[in-house]
């Protein structure tokens, strides 16, 4: 029988409207190209069968064998799982099993969604192999699948967040990621719609803490308390809206808030126009570098000073990179440790950063926009 390939599926960074998906505001994300691969190798009968998942890459891991038609899974991380009970909830049948091997060179537990692009590789895989009488339907059409994702993903499990790591790892590019549903299905409050972006933003270092975080424990930490501060403000005033609240006004319309509830919205409202600003600049293509790495030290803020996401070890590599000729940076991802990012258009400054990096041992890389989710062959 037996075929051969790897899908393919990138790692992402999070421009603006970072932990602000989860309270169904937009965000702007972009695929690099660092991926997470699986080799697959399909069993050499035409049987269905299991998989046999192996994991090379980490230390001491065994080969697992996974049953897609168990009613439970393994455990509550088991995205392979998952994914494959999304898509056998929407009909797909899979007529045979096979070998896994499962590589990655995106940072593990670093907030570059290195588990959503295991997600969307995996997914992808499940894809080509399945039986549908509309698969040709869910190959056209990324969006929909990168909601699969999410089902398969986060849904299954409960988990935290929200659908920013799905689309980014499954679509790839430079995305605007907002809520409503995507083009040609009703507007859904459960949805994100993409804009495809064709920007092209260079320059941008990506660099590991090498602080191992607990992704689900700090994005549900962080989203509680964002989403109390939000119920707070609506409490205070009944017609506060988080997409269209003014944020200059807000400060003195709050006086009745809690002040550190106050803090936390005034805050999203500014990461709110973050986000506004950058999706207005990413779609003109007129870039002031300046002006952009402003905006990203103000979100970094954002993030480690209300959001409280950051680490000291991350704010000092992000203080260190800009004083070395960053034109800004911030923490990517969920926090509580991983990566940040910074933007050096200057070769100059690049070289600095390289070597500032270099002497504590921190790994970087310069990263740039990847394809999403994808079949390689021979």
């Amino acid at each position: 029988m037996a075929e051969s390939f790897t899908a393919v599926a990138p790692g992402r960074i999070c421009l603006f409207g970072e932990h602000q998906d989860y309270l169904g505001q937009p965000v702007i994300a972009m695929a690099i190209d660092r991926v997470f691969r699986i080799e697959f190798t399909a069993a050499p009968t035409a049987t269905a069968g299991p998989f046999r998942l192996h994991t090379p890459d980490l230390h001491g891991s065994e080969g697992q064998t996974l049953d897609i038609h168990k009613p439970h899974p393994r455990s509550n991380d088991d995205y392979c799982w998952g994914i494959a009970r999304a898509l056998l909830d929407e009909g797909f049948v899979f007529p045979y099993g096979g070998d896994a091997v499962f590589r990655s060179t995106i940072p593990f537990r670093a907030g570059c969604s290195s588990s959503s692009a295991m997600s969307a590789a995996w997914m992808r895989l499940l894809l080509e192999i399945g039986e549908h009488p509309e698969r040709d339907a869910y190959l056209s059409d990324p969006e929909r699948v990168a909601y699969l994702v999410y089902k398969g993903e986060k849904e299954k499990f409960s988990g935290a967040g929200g659908m920013m790591d799905q689309y980014s790892c499954y679509v790839g590019g430079l995305l605007y990621v907002y809520p409503g549903g995507y083009p040609g299905t009703p507007a859904t409050p459960d949805r994100f719609g993409v804009e495809h972006l064709d920007f092209v933003l260079e320059h941008i270092v990506l660099i590991d803490s090498g602080q191992p975080k607990d992704t689900q424990g700090v994005l549900a930490r962080a989203s509680d308390r964002a989403r109390a501060a939000v119920d707070a403000a609506r409490h205070a005033l009944p017609e506060f809206d988080l997409p269209t609240a003014d944020a200059a006004g807000f400060p003195e319309a709050s006086g009745s808030m809690p002040a550190e509830a106050r803090q936390i919205v005034q805050d999203h409202l500014i990461n709110r126009d973050l986000c506004s600003e950058g999706i207005a600049v990413l779609r003109s293509g007129r870039l002031d570098p300046a002006r952009l790495g402003a905006m990203l030290n103000e979100e970094h803020r954002i993030l480690s000073q209300t959001v409280g996401i950051s680490t000291p070890i991350i704010d000092d590599l992000q203080a260190a990179c800009n004083a070395a000729g960053a034109l800004g940076g911030k923490i990517n991802g969920s926090g509580g440790g991983g990566t940040l990012f910074c933007y050096a258009p200057d070769p100059k400054a690049r070289e600095n950063i390289a070597e500032i990096l270099a002497r504590q041992g921190i790994r970087h890389y310069a990263v740039r926009k990847s394809q999403g989710a994808r079949i390689l062959r021979g």
